[in-house]
């Protein structure tokens, strides 16, 4: 069954559109601290994890909710997905920049996540993602964790391979 949650454009995409554009944007204007390679790593990294983890949840056997307007995948899924890449980017680009170490690791994740549960939030007040088939919005703090976790390791591997 095809659950369609609203048929105009609204503020679920333009939110999507303009963090997608802003983010971008602020990317381009920071200094570049990383190489092309790693740089798109960290960017893609972003894009499919939400992606892997969104279609993980949101689809059968699962299928505990739907994002946009839609319960099919539609472009503006792609574009959200997308929009995730650069999160991720600046999310290494301050953690590397800020040189932040130890327990101090704990508390940028905490932070970031918290950031994370809040966008989460606001996208779910504007018709981003639907939770009406079962998932509860607190389910996704310690998956924040973990991927930032996950994205930080990641990082350091690429470190090490540099050297």
């Amino acid at each position: 069954m095809t659950v369609v949650y609203e048929e105009a454009f609204d503020w679920n995409e333009w939110f999507v559109i303009i963090t997608l554009l802003s983010l971008s944007i602020l990317i381009l204007m920071i200094p570049k601290i990383f190489s092309i390679i790693e740089a798109l790593a960290y960017y893609l990294f972003g894009i499919m994890i939400v992606h892997f983890f969104d279609h993980t949840a949101s689809v059968r056997p699962w299928d505990l909710y739907d994002v946009n307007d839609n319960s099919k995948y539609q472009l503006m899924d792609f574009t959200y997905y997308v929009m995730n890449g650069p999160f991720s980017y600046i999310f290494i680009y301050l953690y590397s920049k800020l040189r932040i170490k130890g327990h101090y690791t704990i508390l940028y994740i905490l932070i970031w996540s918290s950031f994370s549960l809040l966008v989460e939030w606001f996208g779910v007040k504007i018709g981003l993602f639907h939770y009406d088939k079962g998932y509860n919005m607190y389910w996704s703090f310690p998956i924040y964790m973990l991927i930032q976790l996950i994205l930080i390791i990641y990082y350091h591997i690429i470190q090490k391979t540099k050297k």
